[in-house]
This record gives structure tokens, sequence and C-alpha cells, in this order.
């Protein structure tokens, strides 16, 4: 065997993938340290995602929640850090199969799950679940309050020596947790999911017992608990629940295990087990009087037989991986590291959650906001569903290159490199537009702000303010002609295209808001607008401007502009601070949930679940609504000026 094919991954030499996903692959690996010959899983994070904030913070939450927790029955994590500009952790590798491997390969042989296993895994997954939820911070003593929120079979990793695992806490709940779940996202996969959580109930231990009563009601009847033709079937048998004993679909299940699992399977949670701790204890007891000679070893001969050919063909290739010189890497490493210096978990920003993390404010100026009817998309690899018109994928990508979109919008993020991020305040004009000296002023802001690009391909923006023509400031008369002299696919290449722009724009005039901030919103006949230095409206119709700001009355305003007077300039007084209170709703709605109601006259419609949110005094009739499920719940909530105030 050539140790050429080996590739080394900072400290870790990969021997081979064993999962490629979307954000993070898998892969088999040698440790090349002291324990040279531990075999570990390490999991690479796709190199965009790892500089994805929103994606880091996931990573750093799952870390904080599973690098302190020790335990036979959950994965254990060994390391973690950036190497080469990608996120990593260095995991158990577990020699076996998931639950759904093994639900497949008997589906193919067209037997069930036996009994006494089932029972068995089942108890052992209780044990490990059982640990999370009552696990502690060893120095302050304060509980973690974790929820897996993803216990299905995929996540239930079976050894081939017998040994059971809980693996992936990626999107669980916990009070380490640096954000709260957001509005229109359904955590975990939806066949596993509890009523309780299309209730919009807040989530605890005994959510996770539903989906381990699920998955043992799956293994004994070879077959999806809950199953339909599409999504919202499938919401609305697990907000109808109703499950038939096991016992019916398969008569050799003891009536006495039927109770158990129909208990853990109760709609209403309180009628539930306690805890998984008493759920095992059942478990236990059923199985030893039922099959009093069970063995653990029992389930190591049950992959032996259900795995035969993969675990001959793992052994082979263990014997040559133990074969590879890993000298040459070892000292590869050790030059590295003597150049460089070994990279500390602080160097990558992986610090623990009790330092506070100092937070960057973005702006973001995006005039293009989609509209669309909402449909949800598949499961990602980080176990969210969402609700949305585009892909996860297509949002983030969207997110990192929105710096200059096709309608001039720009973010900016403040680095150590950058002096001034440029706002709509920067850009905002004077009344006096056609003053020379504002122009200048304008245009080195501009520079300063490294945002001369900006100035170019929204010329016509900012021309609009200060009445000269910059394209020709800049590039002398070749400004106006072709930027270059061969085709190109930017704005304006097409002669038509110029010309029907040029007429559009010729029917609208502008509207100046002095005294604009970045804390307010816009709203253009009713219809949030993110405001770039002017407003496009047309001529010779009235338009409705509305000023918003959180926790500050709105001001409204209409403009009626005509060929005569293309531009006006409306200035903002200082907001009237409202009288307020503040609003939190649970977490746990599920997605698509709003909540609607009446505020100044006006129907408010707000997506569900949010936190501190704004509203002004007063007793609210309101109705929370599904239209995917087809609910409609009628509540009434009072907010009080200055307080907070929790709707169930």
């Amino acid at each position: 065997m050539s140790d050429k094919k080996f590739q080394r991954f900072g400290k870790y030499l990969i021997l081979d993938h064993l999962v490629d996903g979307g954000m993070a692959k898998i892969c088999r690996a040698r440790f090349l340290g002291e324990q040279a010959n531990k075999m570990v899983a390490v999991k690479m994070v796709q190199p965009q995602f790892s500089n994805d904030e929103a994606f880091v913070r996931m990573f750093q939450d799952e870390l904080n929640i599973t690098f302190g927790m020790l335990h036979p029955n959950i994965m254990q994590v060994y390391d973690y850090g950036k190497t080469n500009g990608q996120l990593y952790t260095a995991m158990e590798y577990i020699h076996g199969a998931n639950l759904k491997q093994y639900l497949d390969r008997l589906k193919e042989r067209k037997v069930v799950f036996p009994v006494e296993i089932s029972c068995y895994i089942i108890s052992q997954v209780c044990l490990g679940l059982h640990y999370a939820h009552t696990f502690t911070d060893k120095l302050t003593g304060k509980p973690y309050n974790i929820v897996h929120r993803d216990i299905s079979p995929h996540n239930i990793m079976l050894t081939y020596d017998g040994a059971v695992k809980v693996i992936d806490f990626g999107i669980a709940k916990a009070n380490t947790n640096s954000e709260a779940t957001q509005a229109g996202t359904i955590k975990g996969k939806l066949s596993y999911l509890a009523p309780e959580y299309l209730d919009g109930m807040e989530l605890d231990a005994r959510y996770d017992e539903f989906a381990v009563g699920i998955t043992l009601w799956e293994m004994l009847c070879s077959r999806k608990l809950f199953q339909a033709n599409n999504d919202l079937a499938v919401l609305k048998l697990i907000q109808n629940c109703k499950i038939v004993p096991p016992s019916q679909i398969n008569p050799s299940v003891p009536k006495e295990l039927d109770a158990i699992v129909m208990k853990a399977l109760s709609k209403d949670r309180s009628h539930r087990y306690e805890n998984l701790d008493q759920l095992n204890r059942a478990l236990v007891r059923f199985l030893y009087s039922q099959y009093p000679d069970f063995n653990a070893s029992d389930l190591k001969a049950f992959a032996d037989d259900l795995f035969k050919a993969e675990i001959g063909k793992d052994r082979e290739k263990f014997v040559e991986y133990g074969k590879i010189d890993i000298q040459p890497f070892m000292e590869e490493m050790k030059r590295e590291e003597s150049k460089t210096g070994r990279v500390t978990k602080k160097e990558v920003g992986l610090q623990p959650k009790t330092e506070e993390r100092k937070k960057v404010r973005e702006i973001e100026l995006d005039v293009n906001a989609t509209s669309g009817a909402l449909e949800i998309d598949k499961i990602d690899k980080s176990g969210t569903r969402k609700l949305n018109k585009t892909s996860l994928q297509a949002a983030k990508a969207g997110s990192r290159n929105n710096k200059i979109n096709s309608t001039g919008s720009a973010v900016k993020k403040m680095d150590k490199t950058s002096s001034r991020v440029m706002s709509r305040k920067d850009i905002q004009s004077k009344a006096d537009a056609e003053s020379s000296s504002a122009a200048q002023q304008l245009i080195i802001l501009i520079i300063a702000a490294s945002c001369a690009g900006f100035a170019y391909f929204q010329a016509d923006v900012v021309e609009g303010l200060i009445g000269i023509n910059l394209k020709k400031m800049i590039h002398g008369d070749q400004a106006g002609r072709s930027v270059s002299s061969e085709p190109s696919n930017k704005k304006h290449s097409n002669p038509q295209i110029v010309k029907e722009a040029d007429l559009l724009q010729e029917s609208k005039g502008s509207v100046i808001l002095s005294g604009v901030d970045i804390s307010m919103e816009v709203y253009v006949n009713g219809s949030r607008t993110d405001y770039v230095g002017a407003l496009k409206v047309p001529y010779d119709e009235k338009t409705s401007i509305v000023i918003k700001k959180s926790g500050y009355l709105p001001f409204s305003t209409s403009v009626k502009l005509s060929k005569s007077k293309g531009s006006t300039v409306v200035t903002i007084p200082s907001l009237e601070r409202a009288r307020v209170g503040l609003l939190t709703t649970s977490l746990n709605y599920t997605a698509g949930s709003k909540l609607v109601y009446e505020e100044s006259g006006q129907t408010v419609e707000r997506d569900l679940p949010f936190k501190d949110i704004q509203i002004p005094e007063g007793t609210y009739q309101a109705k929370v609504v599904n239209p995917i499920l087809g609910t409609e719940k009628r509540v009434e909530f009072k907010i009080e000026e200055n307080r907070k105030h929790f709707l169930e």
C-alpha cells in the first residue's frame, strides 16, 4: 500500500471518507501523536461554512454541550479546532452502523427486530439521554438542561461489539445555546416530532422521550409510525397522535411491552414517564422478567450475523492501515509546528461560552427583498427544516456574496483593516443637493469607506443627490460609454435595455429623507423598503411614506411629485418615544405559525417564535394561526410599560 494516497489534516492522518455532506464530511483517521494507533472520526466543516458566522455559532453550541460529557452511551468528543481554515472536531470512532441501517437490513431479510434486543438497545439510549438531560456544569453546579431534539434511528449508533451510542447533538437545546430558534424553522426530523412541539410548548426531556418511544415502536413494528404522502399530512398525524399498540401489528410483542411503549407515546406529556431513567427501569424490568437469560453479548452476535461482510472488509482495512509508515507525516507535522507554532483553540475563536463575545453590527442594504409562497424545504445536514422560498445553501451564499448586489445593496463588516463603515446616514443627502462642496464631501466619504465601486455601479443614485456625473469625474470622457470594449454581462450592456431603463427612470422622481438612520424602517405605500440615498417614486401619484423605529411612535407623511418638481426633501422629526413593553413567545411554535393582532389601527402579523419584541402598552385580542396545519387559536395578552411579558 502506497502512503502517498493518504493526506494529513493537522495532527490527523486521513484514511478514508465515511460521510460526505453538504456542510461537513466525516473521515476515518489516525491520530499523529503519542497515541498514534488511536483511530478517530474527524468531522471537517466545508471551507465555505467555516467562516460563516451563524454556522460557527452552531458549531460552538454543539461543542459547549458535548465536549464535557463522558458516558459510555454517548459518542465522546476528543478535540476541536481549525486547520487550514477549516473547523473540525475529532470524535470517538464508532466501528458499527446506525439503527436505520439495522432496520433496512432486517427489512431486506423480511424480519423484525427481536423484542429483547429492541428493549436492550432503547434502554441503553435512555441511559445516555438521561445523563445528558441531567448534565451539570462541574464548576458552577448549574444544569445545562439539554434536550437532544433529533433522536431517530439515524442518530443511534450500534457498534459491532454490542455497544449503543447516542450521536449528533448538533441541534440540541441547552442553556448554553448562543441564539434562540429562528422563526420558520423546524428543528429535527419531521416524523419524530412530539405533539407539544406543534402546540408551541417549551420543550423538556419528555420531548426526547416521545422520539425514543417512536423509535422503539418502529423497531417492534418494522415500519414508520408517522408516515404520509406529504409533510402536511405527517404534521396532522402527529397532531392527532392516534397510535395503535405494537402488538396489533406484531403479535409477538407482549402486552406488558405495549403498555410501556404507549405510555412513552402519550399525547399529553404529563402522562409519560417522568424522565428517561424511569422509562429505562421499566424496560429493564420487562426485559429480564420475560428474557432472564439475555446478555449484552447477544447484541454483538446479532450484529455479527447482520453485517458479517462489512465486518470482514473493515478487518482487512484496519490491518492495511496498521502498515502505514506514519513517521514521515509526524516529522512533517513537527516541522510545521516549529515554524508556525501550535494553533490553540483560543486562536481559532472557539472560546468557552463564559467569555463574553463582542458582536459586530452588520448593515444590510437590500432593496430586492424576496417574496412568494412559502414551502417546506428538505432537511439539510444540520437537521434543520426551514420554511422558505430558496434553499438553505442559496440563502447562505447570498449572505456572503451580497457586498454589492444587483440593486446596489451593500453589506459591510467591521474588521481590523476597516476604519469606517458606510451606512445610510453616511450617504444621506443634504437639502442643498446642488452644492458642489457637498458633492466633494460625499465623494471623499465614499472613497474613505472603500466604496468607490458602489459609486460607480450606482452612479445614478449618487448623481441624483449631488447633480454631478461621477463616472465622468472618475474616468473622464470615457464614462458613459462601455467600460470595456469586449462584450460583457454587466448591467446595461444591451442598448435596448439601456433605453428601457432610461424611460423608466424618467417617469420617476426622487424623495430624499433627511434624518433617517439605520435603526429606522422605511415603508413606502405600506411596503418595507431599504433606503439608500433616495426613494424613487412615480410622478403624479400620491405616495405614502411611514418611518418606524422600535420603541417609538411612527411618523407618516405623503408626497406627490411632478416632472416640473422632480425631487423633494422630507425632514424626519425626532420621533416620540412610545410607552412600550416587551413580549416574548415560546420558542417552539411550529413552522409557519403567526401571531396576528391590531396595533395602532393596523393589522400586524409576526412570525413565531420571537423574543423581546417591543409592543405599545395595552390589552390585545390576538390569534395564533398556522396556514400549513389550518389551525387557529385565540389568545389575549396585556402589555404594560417597561415590563416583560411571556405568551405561552
